[in-house]
C-alpha cells in the first residue's frame, strides 16, 4: 500500500531566472580572499612550510605511538616471593647465614614491606660484621612498618655495633614502647651499654631480658659477653654461649664467641673445632677467620695455616684492621719486615686513628731504615696521642725514642714535615676484618 504525499513542487512549472541573488554573496566575498592567502603561502613556502610538516609529523608519531601501545605486549607478572622465601629460610636454618643473606636481600625487591625478611636480612649483615650495611638495612626495616617491635630492636642492634650507642638506647625504648617483652631489643641494649662501659645497666637489661623470655638465645649470647668482659668469668659465659648456641644452633656469631672463651680456658681444640665449623658454612666469616688465624699462629704455632686464614679474610674486605694488625704480626715473627711495614700502612691509609697503628708502622719503618716513611707516621701518632683525653705516656715516650732514631728532634710536629707520598704497593694475598673482638690484638 502506498501513502499519499503532499506535492513539494511542480516538474512542469515556471520557473525565474536572477542575474544576482544573496545565496551566493558568500562565494564572492570568499573566492578572493582564498586566493590572495593561497597566493601569499607560495610566496612564503619556506617560512609555511616546516611548521605543517612537523604537525603532521607529530600527527602521524602520535598515532603510531598509540597503535604502538595498543599492540605493546603485556608485562610481565612481578616474581612471586615466595619460594625464594622458602629458600631463604631454609639457609637461615642451617646457618647458611652469608646465603640466605643473597636471598633476603633478592626477595625483599618484591616484597619491600615483608618485615620479617628485613629483620632477618639485617640480622645477619650484623652477624657477618658489615655494619654499614647492616644499618641501612635496619632502618628500611623500620620503614617497612614503623610499628613494628622486632624492626626498632634490629635498628638497635645496628646502632650499637656502629658504635652510636646513644642512638641504639633510643632505638631499643622504642621497641620496647611497642612491646614491653621484647627480649631481644633488651638484649640488644644491654649490649649497647656494655660497649659504653655501663655495665650495671648492661647487667639489668640482661636480667628483664630473661625475665620476659628466659629462652631469647641473644639474652644469653650478650650474658656471655657481659660475663667476659665484665665479671671475668669465662666459665659462666661457656654456660651462656652454649646454652645460646643450643638456642639458636644456626647463629655463627655465637660459635665464634664460644671459641674465645675456649682459648680463655685453655680449650684450644674445642675452640678450633668450633671455628672451622663456621668456615665450613660461611667461608667468608671475618671473625671466624681472624680467630683461625689467632689460633693457628699463637696456639699452634703454624704461620702458614694463620697467613691462609687471614689472607682469606682480607680478600673479602682488604681494610678489615684486626686481620691486617694480626698479619703484620705473623709477618714480624717469620722475619718478613717489609710485609708487616705494608700491612701496617694499609692501616693508616684505611683511615684508622688509632695512635698504636701509628706507633707500629713508624717503628717498623724506623727499623727498617725507611726514615721518609717513618718520621711522618710518628709525628700524626704522637700527636693524635697527646690529643687523647689520658694520654698514654709510654707511647709517647716510644714515639719520641724512634723519632730520634731517625734524626728527627722530639718535639716536632707534624706541621714541621709533611708526610711524603708513600707509593702503591702491590699485596699478595689480602682478605677481610673482623669487628670488636675480645682478644687483645697485641701491644703497643
Amino acid at each position: 500500500m502506498y501513502l499519499r504525499t503532499k506535492k513539494m513542487y511542480q516538474p512542469n512549472a515556471k520557473r525565474r531566472v536572477h542575474l544576482f541573488t544573496l545565496r551566493w554573496l558568500w562565494l564572492w566575498l570568499l573566492t578572493p580572499l582564498v586566493a590572495v592567502g593561497g597566493y601569499w603561502v607560495y610566496e612564503n613556502a619556506d617560512l609555511v612550510g616546516p611548521p605543517i610538516r612537523d604537525a603532521i609529523a607529530d600527527g602521524v608519531n602520535s598515532a603510531g605511538g598509540s597503535i604502538s601501545t595498543l599492540m605493546a605486549p603485556t608485562p610481565a607478572p612481578t616474581t612471586d616471593p615466595t619460594e625464594r622465601l622458602a629458600a631463604a629460610d631454609s639457609l637461615w636454618a642451617q646457618g647458611a647465614i652469608e646465603q640466605a643473606i643473597a636471598e633476603y636481600g633478592a626477595l625483599l625487591v618484591n616484597a619491600p614491606n615483608d618485615v620479617r625478611s628485613h629483620v632477618r636480612y639485617s640480622y645477619g649483615l650484623i652477624v657477618e660484621r658489615r655494619p654499614l650495611e647492616a644499618l641501612a638495612a635496619a632502618e628500611r626495616a623500620v620503614n617497612a612498618n614503623p610499628f613494628a617491635s622486632d624492626a626498632w630492636a634490629i635498628h638497635a642492634w645496628a646502632l650499637g655495633r656502629s658504635g652510636q650507642y646513644a642512638r641504639a638506647i633510643t632505638s631499643g625504648l622504642q621497641a620496647l614502647s611497642l612491646d614491653s617483652d621484647n627480649a631481644s631489643a633488651l638484649a640488644f641494649m644491654a649490649e649497647a651499654y656494655l660497649d659504653a662501659g655501663q655495665s650495671t645497666l648492661a647487667s639489668d637489661r640482661i636480667a628483664q631480658a630473661l625475665t620476659a623470655d628466659p629462652d631469647n638465645p641473644e639474652a644469653h649470647f650478650v650474658r656471655g659477653l657481659w660475663n667476659v668482659s665484665a665479671n671475668f668469668d669465662n666459665d659462666a659465659a661457656r654456660r651462656d654461649f652454649e646454652t645460646a648456641h643450643e638456642l639458636a644452633p644456626n647463629l655463627p656469631n655465637i660459635m665464634v664467641e664460644m671459641a674465645w672463651v675456649d682459648w680463655g680456658l685453655g680449650s684450644y681444640d674445642l675452640g678450633l673445632d668450633m671455628l672451622e665449623q663456621v668456615v665450613e658454612v660461611n667461608p667468608n666469616h671475618l671473625d671466624a677467620l681472624y680467630a683461625l688465624g689467632y689460633f693457628q699462629y699463637q696456639v699452634y704455632g703454624d704461620p702458614n695455616k694463620a697467613s691462609d686464614y687471614l689472607s682469606r679474610c682480607l680478600l673479602s674486605d682488604p681494610d678489615n684492621v684486626s686481620c691486617l694488625n694480626y698479619r703484620a704480626t705473623v709477618q714480624l715473627g717469620t722475619g718478613d719486615s717489609e710485609g708487616a711495614a705494608v700491612s701496617y700502612q694499609a692501616i693508616i691509609d684505611s683511615g684508622a686513628q688509632e695512635p698504636v697503628y701509628y706507633l707500629r708502622a713508624g717503628r717498623t719503618y724506623a727499623n727498617l731504615g725507611d726514615c721518609r716513611r717513618a718520621t711522618p707516621l710518628l709525628r700524626v701518632g704522637r700527636e693524635l696521642e697527646s690529643d687523647q683525653d689520658e694520654p698514654d705516656q709510654d707511647r709517647i715516650a716510644a714515639f719520641e725514642e724512634f723519632m730520634i732514631q731517625c734524626g728527627s728532634p722530639a718535639g716536632a710536629t707534624f706541621a714541621d714535615a709533611p708526610a711524603p707520598a708513600v707509593e702503591s704497593t702491590v699485596v699478595p694475598e689480602i682478605t677481610p676484618t673482623a669487628g670488636s673482638l675480645l682478644v687483645p690484638l697485641g701491644g703497643g
